[in-house]
């Protein structure tokens, strides 16, 4: 079976209806019938570009992640080996990729745009300005804009140079406050170092210290001056710290330091005291330790005689009290001497102890005796009246006078016994070492024949008070006419001292008188008074 195509028209049969091209898909210069020609031939429209042509829009179709370039509508063709092609225009390429000089290096031309990013290298240009930035805690250092690359090796990254002025300037570095081992900027810090290690510990042991009290006197405070001066003071295990000799703190201890307190020497840091107190809780009059005391003598060669000690505790400090108690339960006048003060407590009591006329002026001063004993002394034979007549006799008249008289060869004492009286009581002798005894005498004494004489006798006994007939003491004393034919006694004054030193007991005391004739031609007549009986100590 064969096929045939019916052409309407002139053109053998071929219709606009039978083609699918239009005008505008034919070349200018070809003719044809197209589908937009009405059957009829005609020229085609499509422009004949050549081998290509200069880009009319370049862009940048980021949607699709890639760019276009547009063109005239038209036929392209090859030319020879040539393919078709579009040129693009710098300018058009350019803004069709938003080309940037300013993000391109100065070394590198893209559509004849050259970049304007300057090439620094691996060094570049050394910063001229530092300084720190408190926003962002840390340190600007400004570059100039550009590219940095790393070394040609590629192992080391750029880098700028910041000067040792610059660096000093913006850390405001201060050698004179930097450490001595440390370098900082080229400048070696000048702040002393010190190692209190050293040296035994003892190379920061300081000579100047003391008590800071008028900065605060109500905060005093020690202070030890640093004797290197300004630095840095270290040691290893983070304890640096300035000695001193412990010495100049002193030479106090426990001992030397009340209990209650505390003190700093030598010895210690803040140690309590060991002295005990003796405090007072009655008045400012602390009693004496256990109410212990006592007379004392003092043999020392400080010279002080005799006084009152009170016992005090050894090695105490006496707090609130000025006077020490010692009870004196007898310490009264009337246990006290008279005239006698002892701390302020004048006695009234009567010492027997003190010497003094126990007779004077016809007057018994009563301390000692009342008076003289209105009775013999038969136990120490001693009378008050031996008249033997009225030419030989001795008797006590009153008073303290003895009468006497003999002649014609008259001896009283002959017979042992003696005239007198005794005083009314025993005194105390152990503190007294003399009794002394003062008389008158009112006599006519003759001498007889053969240069015979006649006198008076004076006598002083002491007897024992517990034994009456012992005599313990005495003495006696004689007046006589002796070679002359008439001696007168006319108130005439004598003493007579017994030795009483050795007597340490009670004893009666007789004064006695008589008077003795030798011969029957000699006498004597008168009387003896006894004027001042004393006790001498």
């Amino acid at each position: 079976m064969s096929q045939a195509i019916i052409l309407k028209g002139g053109a053998g049969g071929v219709g606009s209806d039978d083609v699918t091209a239009s005008k505008a898909q034919v070349l200018q210069g070809y003719k044809t019938v197209t589908t937009d020609s009405d059957d009829e031939i005609a020229e085609g429209t499509m422009v004949n570009r050549g081998n290509g042509m200069v880009t009319v829009e370049f862009g940048d179709a980021y949607w699709e992640n890639k760019f276009f370039a547009r063109m005239e509508q038209g036929y392209y063709a090859q030319v020879d080996q040539w393919k078709p092609y579009v040129s693009i225009p710098y300018a058009v390429l350019a803004n069709g990729i938003h080309l940037d000089a300013n993000k391109m290096l100065d070394t590198f031309t893209v559509s004849g745009v050259r970049g304007a990013i300057p090439v620094r290298g691996y060094h570049g240009p050394d910063s001229g300005e530092m300084w720190f930035y408190p926003q962002e805690s840390g340190y600007v250092i400004r570059i100039e804009e550009g590219y940095y690359h790393k070394s040609g090796d590629g192992l080391w990254k750029p880098y700028v140079l910041a000067s040792p002025s610059l660096v000093k300037s913006a850390v405001n570095y201060h050698p004179e406050k930097t450490l001595s081992d440390t370098k900082t900027c080229e400048e070696q810090g000048q702040i002393k170092m010190v190692n209190t290690q050293d040296n035994n510990y003892r190379v920061n042991k300081s000579g100047a210290f003391g008590i800071d009290n008028w900065t605060d006197r109500s905060n005093p405070v020690f202070w030890i001056d640093f004797p290197h001066g300004n630095g840095y003071y270290y040691r290893a295990d983070n304890h640096p710290h300035a000695c001193i000799d412990a010495s100049n703190l002193g030479t106090a201890d426990a001992n030397s330091v009340l209990q209650w307190q505390t003190a700093t020497s030598q010895y210690g840091v803040k140690f309590e005291g060991a002295i005990p107190r003796w405090v007072c809780g009655t008045g400012d009059v602390i009693s004496a330790v256990d109410n212990n005391g006592f007379a004392w003598d003092d043999t020392t060669g400080a010279n002080r005689g005799r006084g009152i000690v009170t016992k005090i505790p050894n090695g105490h400090f006496i707090q609130g009290a000025n006077y020490v108690f010692l009870p004196a339960p007898n310490l009264y006048p009337q246990n006290v001497r008279a005239g006698v003060n002892i701390n302020g407590v004048v006695g009234t009591m009567v010492d027997y102890s003190v010497g003094r006329p126990v007779f004077e002026n016809a007057t018994f001063n009563t301390l000692y005796v009342g008076g003289v004993a209105n009775k013999d002394f038969p136990e120490a034979k001693i009378y008050r009246d031996r008249t033997q007549s009225h030419n030989n006799y001795s008797k006590y008249i009153g008073g303290t006078t003895i009468d006497v008289r003999a002649g014609s060869n008259y001896h009283l004492s002959a017979f042992s016994n003696y005239v007198g009286f005794i005083l009314d009581r025993a005194i105390l002798f152990t503190f007294f070492r003399q009794l002394k005894v003062t008389y008158k005498l009112n006599m006519n004494m003759h001498t007889g024949r053969y240069n015979r004489t006649a006198g008076v006798n004076i006598f002083v006994f002491i007897y024992d008070a517990n034994n009456r007939s012992r005599n313990i003491g005495g003495n006696q004393a004689t007046h006589r006419s002796g070679d002359n034919i008439e001696s007168v006694h006319n108130e005439n004054t004598y003493e007579l001292i017994v030795d009483t030193s050795m007597i340490n007991q009670d004893g009666f005391v007789a004064l006695c008188a008589d008077a003795y004739s030798d011969d029957n031609l000699s006498s004597a007549i008168g009387n003896v008074t006894f004027t001042k009986i004393e006790l001498i100590n």
